[in-house]
């Protein structure tokens, strides 16, 4: 084999395997979606909507696998088409504005900076707090990491000038990395002993400004790192 053809052959295999999953994951929703046809619980009109909505989400660029399971999920709990329907047109505009927004310093984000960003905006994260961060010119991933810590915070009902102040600092600074999404842990273990927000806002800010954590950040409160898994809101 000559070395033209083999470099033939790797790019096409190369290629089959960069489509492998996108290929099983339409595969697997066109099987969905025929199969409750079949079952009665869709309408092919239904169904094609509901099919419309995934290409177009493909067609834009968009991360297809939350799509996808919002799909599945709506299936699998018998949810009306129509509500199925509304809801990936809801993700889709939050993904939509997501993305763009993460574009505006001209680096192209990654799937998961684009999913991150706009699952936070359903979680708590308005579209203008997002946009004033996005002034500050952060690159996509912090980008990404300050909105899901601020749909964080947001959801355990954190003053909202205290978060500013946090992530304003850690986006102005470069520090915002990975792991401060997990920061209202920290807020809640401070508001099980009674530490006032407003000093934790004060200590994060010193943290974020050597370049520290949320465990360094504990550290600076005197507290230990008491296990936190719990999300927003989850029981305890």
């Amino acid at each position: 084999m000559t070395r033209f053809s083999r470099t033939l052959l790797v790019s096409f295999l190369l290629a089959i395997w960069l489509l492998a999953p996108f290929t099983a994951e339409a595969y697997r929703i066109e099987s969905s979606l025929r199969q409750a046809q079949e079952d009665g619980r869709l309408t092919p009109e239904e169904a094609q909507g509901i099919q419309a909505r995934i290409d177009q989400t493909r067609e834009q660029g968009l991360p297809s696998a939350p799509f996808a399971a919002k799909v599945e999920e709506g299936l699998a709990k018998h949810v009306r088409a129509q509500a199925i329907i509304h809801a990936l047109d809801v993700i889709r505009g939050d993904y939509v504005f997501a993305r763009d927004t993460l574009r505006r310093n001209g680096v192209e984000p990654t799937p998961d900076d684009i999913a991150l960003t706009g699952d936070s905006l359903r979680l708590g994260l308005t579209r203008l707090e997002l946009t004033a961060m996005a002034d500050l010119n952060p690159p996509p991933p912090m980008l990404a990491t300050a909105a899901r810590t601020r749909a964080a915070l947001n959801a355990i009902d954190f003053p909202a000038p205290l978060s500013d102040k946090i992530v304003r600092q850690g986006l102005s600074l470069g520090s915002l990395k990975p792991g401060w999404e997990r920061l209202f842990r920290v807020v809640q273990r401070t508001r099980e002993v009674g530490i006032p927000d407003a000093t934790v806002a004060d200590a994060a800010a010193r943290v974020l400004a050597d370049g520290g954590s949320p465990a360094e950040l504990l550290q600076e409160l005197g507290l230990t790192g008491r296990d936190t898994r719990h999300e927003p809101g989850a029981s305890k």
